[in-house]
């Protein structure tokens, strides 16, 4: 290796041997399954973006897919390395733990650790077998690192990124689709209807035979119709077919996402059933 290569550091000097052998990111992401986003924080070193205990298997994959002289002299210039990313000052850190031990309450600190134990042995363990199963060594560099582990591991990573997505989305379509109301209006004769969608859109129609309307709201709908007999109802899916008897004004009808929650008709005379809208 020559000196302006040797002052290049380890991800740099991957990347240069993997474009100068003309290999994509996006290959190795499809054949290993690992996401291309973090393939590119591998070689960027920012292993912080990689989920934790992972970025160790994820690192040999890669590596394995360059096809490097001496894969070990790699690996362990990344240890060394890694030790530096994730533990630059230990010292320091095993001062600021007993500070906070000595401030905290016992009873406090007894209960995080029966708590927080469990998980961190679970997550040594699993980082321990992950690291066994995969390791590259020196008598078999030529050898791809396992693939089964790595998309097992990818795979379930991804299926938890999408659950939490998809817990998400439905959690925000439940709370669009909680309290929404949707009413489908068929006119049977001639007749002059209004109606308010949310306390604020307020539209109006003459309607004739045949005609029919949709409506929805997200939580209220309130109706005007001059003639009770000349329209039939569907609300929420349901039928509730006419509301009131010729020569009948509906004067409010209130609907929500529980159906028809107060009606006040009201009869007309024949002047003003005359009347074009049917209402005073």
């Amino acid at each position: 290796m020559d000196n302006a290569e040797d002052k290049l550091n380890l991800f740099e000097r991957l990347k240069n041997i993997r474009v100068e052998k003309g290999i994509s990111l996006d290959n190795i992401s499809k054949d290993s399954r690992i996401q291309k986003n973090y393939l590119e924080a591998i070689e960027s070193g920012e292993f912080e973006k990689i989920p934790d205990v992972y970025d160790k298997l994820f690192f040999q994959t890669y590596l394995s897919y360059l096809n490097v002289e001496d894969p070990e002299k790699y690996i362990s210039e990344f240890r060394a390395l890694r030790k530096e990313i994730f533990y630059p000052t230990p010292t320091t850190t095993i001062q600021r733990i007993k500070t906070n031990r000595a401030k905290g309450h016992p009873v406090f600190n007894l209960r995080m650790l029966f708590v927080a134990g469990p998980i961190l042995l679970i997550a040594v363990i699993l980082g321990f077998m992950a690291w066994n199963s995969t390791s590259v060594g020196t008598d078999n560099s030529d050898e791809r690192v396992k693939e089964l582990p790595v998309r097992k591991i990818v795979a379930e990573i991804n299926a938890t990124e999408r659950a939490k997505k998809d817990s998400v989305e439905k959690l925000i379509n439940e709370q669009k689709s909680l309290g929404k109301v949707n009413v489908s209006v068929s006119a049977i004769d001639r007749t002059w209807l209004r109606f308010i969608k949310d306390k604020s859109d307020t539209t109006e129609y003459m309607l004739y035979p045949k005609n029919k309307i949709d409506i929805s709201a997200d939580s209220t709908l309130r109706f005007l119709v001059g003639n009770a007999a000349g329209v039939s109802f569907v609300i929420n899916g349901e039928e509730a077919g006419v509301l009131g008897k010729s020569g009948e004004v509906i004067s409010y009808l209130k609907i929500t996402s529980k159906g028809i929650v107060e009606k006040r008709l009201k009869e007309i005379s024949a002047k003003e059933n005359n009347d074009s809208t049917g209402i005073n």
